[in-house]
């Protein structure tokens, strides 16, 4: 995004040109606006977006914690044949005056992720609307509960929540058996790593030496053995099954690529390939 040195301290702050406080239109054509992790109270941060498609109104959601699959987590994605959201967004920018500062971003290098927000508004007549920070958040409290706040009311409206067991997008990706079965091999600083999955069994070869042959479990997404680590423990996590030996466990990264973990002495990782048959 920018061309400066990218130095853990430095920043870039700037004010864009053609970015004016005073928006004369009142017909919005598209609204995002996206908050970091740590800009939410709830500690969880959510991207919410509308725009003109085809003559209707798409609206996509996502929020909630993903990592700890307590429920929270959604992904929406619905379309509506009535514009009159878009007049109830635009209330609220008047009302929270969000165009104060347009077109101000600041990028601090080396900051961690989840720290800022984004608000991006375009008008039919051309005017836009656009404040970005990755330090803090961009705009106040306030404001940003009121579009949260909008944003769910509309998913109820129309039937939907701000929930997993609403959602209407897939959630997670996860691996299954059959998804699993062959060869997979990767390196991981300098060692080769073979993974053999047969059924519901699990060979690990770390540079050619067996070091697992055993039955693995997927618990929310992650591959491990099917051991528990105390017989019977309170509550079933993602930690209740032991790790492996050679990897301390797995999860699918995508069609083509696992992931392994290595968390026993200190956590790094590495990708595991599909291998042809």
């Amino acid at each position: 995004m920018f061309n400066n040195e990218d130095i853990c301290g430095g920043k870039v702050e700037q004010r864009m040109e053609g970015y004016d406080e005073v928006i004369n239109s009142s017909d919005i054509t598209s609204f995002s606006y996206v908050c970091g992790d740590y800009c939410n109270h709830n500690n969880f941060g959510f991207s919410l977006y509308c725009k003109i498609e085809d003559n209707k109104l798409c609206v996509t959601s996502c929020g909630g914690n993903y990592r700890n699959r307590d429920g929270t987590y959604f992904r929406l994605k619905y379309y509506l044949d009535d514009f009159s959201f878009l007049k109830r967004l635009n209330d609220l920018i008047v009302k929270k005056e969000l165009s104060r500062n347009n077109g101000y971003t600041y990028y601090g290098y080396g900051l961690p992720a989840g720290l800022g927000d984004t608000l991006n508004v375009e008008y039919d007549s051309g005017e836009k609307l656009y404040k970005s920070s990755n330090q803090g958040p961009i705009i106040s409290d306030d404001a940003r509960s009121a579009i949260y706040d909008l944003f769910h009311e509309l998913a109820i409206e129309n039937g939907l929540d701000f929930n997993s067991e609403k959602s209407t997008e897939q959630l997670y990706d996860d691996a299954d058996v059959d998804f699993l079965q062959g060869a997979w091999e990767g390196t991981h600083f300098g060692s080769k790593v073979r993974v053999e999955f047969t059924g519901n069994n699990i060979k690990i070869y770390i540079d050619g030496k067996l070091t697992d042959d055993t039955e693995f479990n997927i618990f929310e997404g992650n591959i491990r053995e099917n051991k528990l680590v105390e017989e019977n423990p309170e509550k079933i996590t993602e930690h209740s099954y032991k790790d492996f030996e050679g990897i301390s466990c797995i999860r699918k990264k995508n069609e083509i690529l696992l992931t392994a973990y290595f968390m026993k002495n200190s956590y790094s990782t590495c990708d595991l390939l599909r291998q042809k048959t």
